[in-house]
């Protein structure tokens, strides 16, 4: 190492094409990961489209309309009866019958990314191509500022992270069908980089903790998990003395983008709400994920008939209320009855979540188990670093433990749901070969130093022999 460091001085061609050819290597791998996944999950015969986005995307054309969080069940009935996802979605002509409701089964969010990618890219066919488009432009990004967030410590890191968001299969898994899961991956990068920017350059701090509530402000209309996500993270800022005085703006620009959906959410359900997305629903299909004598299953369908026949509410697409409701019901009747059942449930899928034995592998060959221990290795040793690796530590380890056991209280983290937990783990990742890293350049001039004292001795003991 010593040798080629002396040549990248020497000679500083060497480092630029050095830097040339990863940049190179990291954009062939990528095209080729990309590449490879979308092939197989976009093929031409049955691409993978959850049903649900085109609920999306039908709110996304309403909004030209002025019509937010709405959607046109007579239009979304007549794509669906095409049965073809290729279709473009297209809105009713005004003199036919429309069926305008409010959505509030999920939070509306991603609606407004499809409403991007339409406008972006009008030369693809209006369908979920164009918010594919978005998200293979948003990881591009993506590996720019995973490149960006770990440069800071080294540049040999930087490309080294780069190379490694490229090769995690989850990343690419969920990159490769149209919807929001996709999306909590960049704003967890962007949250928790700009966290730690924010203490590595504090003149520019109250402007990246302004970047980070924006995305925990967009984030909350897209997923109710980013509130006690965003609740946590501003604690950790709060305790953090170089961050309190940079503080307030970015809370009053997270206010304002978050308060409209908690008025939504408050209206529609008639008391303070962050959110309308139904929980109790989720709750009893975690429940059947194991065996068990209560007729519940791993899947929405049972769930919904299962309501429907022992409670009589009719299902409805658009607003879940009612069915929640039941399905609160029947929750609370378990347990009440079984809670030694229930509380098996939660802890078997939580450990599970955890051992990431409900998800793909990360890296092939490397298990799951195996890739977590060695992100706890990391996590330890940012720890032991201290400064600004402590921050991001912290950061991160946090924003798992809140994630993944908030999910597996009513759910549980498969493939859809590793994604915040997944940036998580590879930050503590990263920061344990930051650490070798930082190892390696400490132990660099103690082994150049020993060489020299043992040259020198050799050099001595040959004069004493000639002598």
């Amino acid at each position: 190492m010593h040798t080629a460091l002396a040549l990248v001085a020497r000679w500083p061609w060497l480092r630029h094409a050095a830097v040339a050819a990863a940049v190179v290597v990291i954009a062939v791998h990528w095209v080729n990961t990309r590449t490879t996944i979308l092939l197989v999950n976009q093929n031409a015969s049955k691409p993978i489209v959850p049903s649900t986005y085109y609920v999306f995307h039908g709110m996304a054309q309403a909004l030209k309309e002025g019509r937010v969080g709405q959607v046109d069940l007579a239009a979304l009935q007549r794509h669906e009866a095409l049965h073809d996802p290729w279709a473009p979605y297209e809105r009713l002509p005004p003199d036919r019958p429309h069926a305008w409701v409010s959505y509030y089964t999920l939070d509306i969010g991603y609606s407004f990314i499809v409403e991007t990618a339409r406008l972006v890219f009008t030369a693809l066919p209006d369908n979920h191509l164009r918010a594919l488009a978005l998200q293979l432009l948003a990881d591009v990004a993506t590996v720019f500022f995973v490149f960006l967030l770990f440069s800071q410590w080294s540049v040999v890191l930087g490309f080294l992270a780069a190379y490694l968001y490229t090769s995690n299969y989850v990343f690419q898994s969920l990159l490769s069908f149209p919807f929001y899961y996709y999306w909590d991956i960049p704003f967890t990068f962007v949250v928790l980089g700009a966290l730690l920017l924010a203490v590595r350059q504090p003149r520019d701090a109250r402007l990246w903790l302004t970047m980070a509530s924006v995305v925990l402000g967009v984030g909350v209309w897209l997923r109710g998990t980013w509130w006690p996500i965003g609740f946590f993270l501003c604690a950790l800022a709060w305790i953090t003395p170089a961050l309190r005085a940079r503080l307030v703006l970015p809370l009053v620009v997270f206010a304002v983008l978050a308060t409209p959906q908690v008025v939504r959410s408050s209206w529609a359900r008639g008391h303070l709400t962050l959110s309308t997305r139904s929980t109790w629903h989720v709750a009893l299909v975690g429940l059947g994920y194991y065996p068990n004598p209560y007729g519940l299953a791993a899947k929405d369908e049972v769930i919904f008939k299962l309501t429907q026949d022992k409670y009589g509410v009719p299902f409805r697409s658009e607003d879940y209320w009612a069915h929640d409701q039941a399905a609160k019901k029947e929750f609370f009747s378990i347990l009440r009855n079984h809670p030694g059942f229930v509380v098996r449930s939660i802890a078997g899928r939580l450990g599970e979540s955890l051992r990431g034995s409900t998800s793909v592998v990360s890296y092939a060959p490397l298990s799951n188990g195996a890739y977590r221990i060695l992100c706890v290795i990391g996590l330890a040793l940012m720890l032991f670093h201290g400064a600004d690796r402590r921050f991001l530590g912290i950061a991160a380890a946090g924003t798992y433990v809140i994630y993944v056991c908030l999910t597996c209280l009513f759910y549980f983290v498969g493939l859809a749901y590793d994604n915040v937990p997944q940036v998580a783990l590879f930050v503590m990742l990263m920061g344990g070969f930051d650490s070798l890293l930082h190892m390696g350049r400490r132990m660099l001039p103690l082994r150049t130093a020993v060489r020299s004292v043992r040259l020198q001795a050799d050099r001595d003991a040959g004069k004493q022999a000639y002598r």
